[in-house]
């Protein structure tokens, strides 16, 4: 498989506080790569970086064959990274369907409605809450409809963080279901930050493990992670 996405020696933090050292890691064509790893570890900071949020120190992010170190977010999500934060990805104010016409802004009509029709055959129940204000949806819909902003656009890389954060079982499941699916459909590559491992079990195709901003293990078994004592060792213990 190509290499989608490579991360050449990223150095990166917040001013003077530097969180990523030298991070190594790609994600081929068509993967579901799963980040993993203690919070303060640089997983949501890493994330930020491929995608153009926070600017590395050093090193390099190759995209698709191309340098995108220097590129802004604009052009990125124009290139097709698309990308869900893990809060504030939905603007609580505004109906459904405006949140999805802002993830959507400059697309013609005939885009936005086809678009539109996909996400809402990817996560039907948010058919009936289109004229809904976004703030008063349930936390598995909000998330839904941020999953579903992120998606107007075809993506090539979907970077998603803890998508299933404080959900309930089946809104968990829901969001994962609604995710595979959509990659099915259209051939993605997913890099995903996700802690329940109880609902992915089989799901990913490799596993990045992060502790103190640097990418200490990698494991295809996905077995493994079933392994309390392994889960144990990655999140409390020395490795």
């Amino acid at each position: 498989m190509e290499r989608l996405i490579e991360v050449n020696g990223i150095s990166a933090g917040y001013g003077n506080r530097q969180v990523l050292w030298n991070v190594n890691l790609f994600v081929s064509e068509g993967e579901r790569v799963l980040l993993m790893g203690p919070n303060g570890s640089g997983k949501s900071t890493l994330l930020k970086v491929i995608v153009g949020v926070v600017k590395p120190y050093s090193g390099r992010v190759i995209f698709d064959g191309v340098d995108i170190t220097k590129i802004s977010t604009s052009k990125r999500i124009n290139m097709g990274i698309n990308y869900l934060p893990q809060t504030r990805n939905i603007f609580p104010g505004l109906t459904v369907e405006e949140n999805f016409h802002l993830a959507c802004f400059y697309c013609e009509d005939k885009y936005f409605l086809e678009r539109l029709n996909w996400i809402l055959g990817i996560f039907p129940f948010l058919k009936d809450r289109l004229s809904s204000r976004a703030g008063l949806l349930s936390g598995g819909q909000r998330q839904a409809l941020g999953l579903g902003m992120a998606l107007m656009k075809k993506a090539k890389l979907l970077i998603v963080d803890e998508p299933t954060a404080g959900l309930s079982p089946k809104a968990a499941s829901d969001i994962l279901k609604g995710i595979e699916k959509a990659q099915d459909e259209e051939k993605f590559t997913i890099l995903m930050v996700e802690h329940n491992l109880r609902y992915l079990s089989g799901w990913f195709n490799r596993a990045l493990i992060m502790r103190e901003g640097r990418v200490i293990l990698e494991e295809s078994d996905t077995s493994k992670f079933l392994n309390r004592k392994l889960l144990e060792s990655i999140f409390f213990d020395d490795v």
